[in-house]
């Protein structure tokens, strides 16, 4: 497929436009690592996306992208809006203790109304808020086993809905990219990213708008 094609070709060039082979965040305090890591979680999400659909796991692929929208979420607003104390629950050594700890952290609707009293969010909330306002509803149904899933499985998935829910991973794919960019504190990071989301408007979805 065409589109799969293009999508490997984006997610090449963001790790280019990043240098993700010798990448190096702003500082190693524990925001900026934390919000590094769940970018990379998003990464491969969106990654996972992209085989099960060559796989011609269209269900579990589209399940994937409420994750991948979700842990993006988790790293804009880990940079921009969590507290201290947020920020340290989630960089605790893993154990019962901190696990519960960073279970009674907000969890998505709450991050973005948290992130939107944050003027320097201003563009990844736009376009996170403009994801879930598209996908939302047909996303939670995949993920619970609700009508999409079943009646997609019953009657199969048109073409134009798998390329699609391609673009809106792609769209992600970019807002990672982005937040890597954001995370080293390089302009000119950020002004390479932003330059792809030109070349390859016609793989991404049309209410993305990063720059």
């Amino acid at each position: 497929m065409q589109a799969l094609d293009r999508a490997n070709a984006l997610d090449v060039a963001l790790m280019a436009a990043v240098g993700a082979d010798r990448y190096r965040p702003f500082d190693d305090s524990d925001r900026i690592s934390a919000s590094v890591s769940a970018v990379l979680v998003a990464l491969e999400h969106g990654r996972a996306t992209r085989v099960l659909l060559a796989d011609g796991l269209p269900t579990a692929a589209f399940s994937l992208l409420r994750l991948q929208h979700e842990v993006l979420a988790r790293s804009v607003w880990l940079l921009y809006a969590a507290s201290d104390g947020a920020v340290a629950k989630l960089a605790a050594p893993l154990n019962a203790e901190s696990e519960a700890a960073a279970g009674k952290l907000p969890m998505l609707a709450d991050m973005l109304k948290q992130l939107a009293d944050k003027p320097g969010a201003v563009q990844p909330l736009a376009a996170l808020l403009a994801f879930k306002t598209h996908n939302a509803k047909a996303l939670n149904s995949f993920v619970h086993g609700g009508i999409h899933a079943l009646q997609r499985q019953a009657q199969g998935y048109p073409v134009p809905l798998v390329i699609g829910a391609l673009r809106n991973s792609n769209g992600l794919m970019l807002m990672a990219a982005m937040m890597l960019a954001v995370l080293t504190g390089s302009q000119s990071l950020v002004h390479r990213v932003s330059l792809l989301q030109t070349e390859f408007a016609d793989d991404l979805p049309p209410t993305l708008q990063l720059a």
